[in-house]
């Protein structure tokens, strides 16, 4: 059984390499895709998705964000063209966030910032071994919390 300080320690160094590469990665899409990770991750979402939309409720929840935050978010990228609103004239209290053609090209490109950027992070620091070691023990964290019904959302694969 590990101890209290090796845990704490573990939580702490996961925390502070997620919060590093995080900032690489948001600095990288916003100078080279325009965009920040959040916007990315958004988009990434619904070109996941095989009609390229999801419920505004759904995209809030698997961002982590207010229902409120969401809207301005999806506010600028309509702005930008990357996406349209869309409400069903069944049911006109749901709107779907749609990728619209603008969108799809702009999360290809930030998905190639993305990838180099996490090339040039973990994929600098850590072996194939290392990573494939890393994803193995994460994997088990989220299916394990996943088991005791905390909210735990993986992103999709990018």
């Amino acid at each position: 059984m590990p101890t209290e300080r090796s845990t704490v320690l573990t939580w702490r160094s996961m925390h502070l390499a997620d919060d590093a590469v995080r900032r690489v990665l948001d600095q990288r899409l916003t100078a080279e895709a325009g965009c920040s990770l959040l916007e990315h991750d958004l988009l990434a979402w619904l070109a996941a998705q095989p009609q390229r939309r999801l419920q505004m409720l759904t995209l809030a929840d698997l961002l982590g964000v207010t229902r409120g935050g969401l809207t301005r978010i999806v506010d600028r990228l309509v702005e930008r063209g990357w996406l349209d609103r869309d409400r069903p004239a069944s049911n006109r209290r749901e709107v779907y966030a749609v990728l619209t053609p603008d969108g799809h090209h702009a999360i290809e490109h930030a998905r190639a910032v993305y990838l180099s950027a996490l090339r040039q992070t973990l994929g600098a620091h850590l072996n194939k071994t290392e990573l494939n070691e890393l994803a193995r023990i994460t994997d088990k964290l989220l299916r394990a919390l996943a088991d005791h019904d905390l909210p735990c959302q993986p992103q999709p694969l990018r």
